[in-house]
């Protein structure tokens, strides 16, 4: 399997010059050879990478980009390529200047990236650019090296290493120890079928008005001018504390469930057709959905742990000890059971319902119900509220002027 670390990167004036400088180098390749694919000039992946080979000769700039590097672009647009015909894309687009914010040593294994390997193990190895410092704030993995991607978000530099690790022995659930079903939400990004509900902390949301008068000082500078470089630059140091902050959360809160448990059941939703709804699209991004689901899957099953997707219907209606089903209007907190007489909040019983599909799925026996604890310890310094609507449906729809 691979694992990856993520670290900070605080190159000299002189590497950001030539980080910014194979960046640069990288998007010109990219338009190069869409032109060539738009002109049909180019069949297959091989043909281009002949052309870079070609390019290199007549371009003295490329010559400063280490070859592999380039050729990793001709990986990205064939992949592009390849998700439009499978339909899952759109058809790629040129890239306009400082749109490009990535390069790739597909091959670090070979040397081109060597993480400590100066006098003093603080500093990554990048072939063509140097020794960089590097703040290696959590152990290195003992895996092989397979690829370095080199990242810049705003005005930060980060290198991501994948790492090949053995694999680990998967999870053949039997009689699991801890088993759990989650039930996502707005009001509350999580809620469990032991009772407990995490409230999000919507970082944008928080943000909002600063975000507006940032973007307002964009618009009013001049275009090409300095102060509209700095204008934006200010944004984008906002877009990636937001981003920072949403996946701090989801990475502590993915990181407390897979180590309480050991059996996760989740709906299956089809988050990409719920942000077409534009009332709903800009809270369910801030929320993080999609991050913390894929969070919780990838860390499970590094563990050993088994993660199930169920269908999301009617996991609200029906009641999760007796199967009946009723109508709930949204208004109703609480889900009552007239058949069996069992009372809880309506999301708590979804969850603990998309726990038992979970566990029919796999061919285990449904589980005691535990009784639902009022109380729950906190997750850090984020505040757990008990018993809240996480569905999506009744949700004030926030105001949308202003975007992302």
């Amino acid at each position: 399997m691979i694992e990856i670390r993520k670290y900070r990167l605080y190159p000299t004036k002189e590497q950001i010059n030539l980080l910014e400088e194979t960046l640069e180098s990288c998007r010109k390749t990219w338009n190069f050879l869409l032109a060539r694919r738009k002109d049909r000039l180019d069949k297959t992946k091989f043909d281009q990478d002949h052309i870079i080979y070609l390019q290199k000769q007549k371009t003295p700039s490329l010559r400063l980009v280490y070859s592999h590097v380039l050729q990793n672009v001709s990986d990205r647009l064939d992949k592009s390529f390849r998700a439009l015909f499978k339909g899952i894309a759109r058809y790629p687009k040129f890239k306009s200047f400082g749109r490009y914010d990535s390069f790739t040593y597909p091959d670090a294994y070979n040397g081109s990236v060597k993480l400590g390997s100066s006098t003093r193990r603080t500093k990554l190895y990048l072939s063509k650019i140097g020794y960089v410092p590097v703040i290696v704030h959590r152990p290195s993995s003992l895996g092989k090296n397979k690829r370095c991607t080199i990242k810049r978000e705003g005005d930060k530099w980060f290198a991501v290493l994948e790492n090949q690790v053995s694999e680990l022995p998967g999870s053949n659930v039997v009689a699991p120890k801890s088993s759990i079903g989650l039930d996502v939400g707005l009001l509350s990004v999580v809620a469990t079928s032991d009772g407990e509900t995490f409230k999000p902390i919507v970082p944008l949301k928080k943000n909002l008005k600063r975000f507006r008068r940032l973007q307002q000082s964009v618009s009013r500078k001049k275009k090409g001018s300095k102060s509209r470089r700095k204008a934006v630059q200010r944004v984008s140091r906002l877009h990636w504390k937001i981003r920072s902050i949403r996946s701090d959360f989801n990475h502590k809160l993915s990181t407390q469930l897979v180590r309480a448990h050991d059996f996760f059941a989740l709906e299956d939703l089809n988050i990409k057709a719920m942000l077409k709804n534009h009332s709903l699209a800009r809270s369910i991004s801030d929320v993080g959905w999609n991050q913390l689901v894929h969070m919780l899957k990838y860390k499970a099953e590094r563990e050993g742990k088994k993660v199930v997707f169920v269908s999301p219907n009617y996991t609200s209606t029906d009641c999760s000890r007796c199967g009946f089903r009723k109508e709930m209007p949204l208004s109703v907190r609480t889900f009552h059971c007239e058949r069996c007489g069992f009372e809880t909040d309506r999301d708590v019983n979804s969850a603990i319902g998309v726990l038992n599909r979970g566990l029919e799925r796999v061919g285990l026996e449904r589980p005691e119900l535990k009784p639902v604890e009022s109380g729950v310890q906190s997750l850090n310094r984020w505040e757990i509220q008990p018993h809240v609507e996480s569905g999506i449906e009744g949700v004030e729809s926030p105001d949308l002027e202003g975007g992302f």
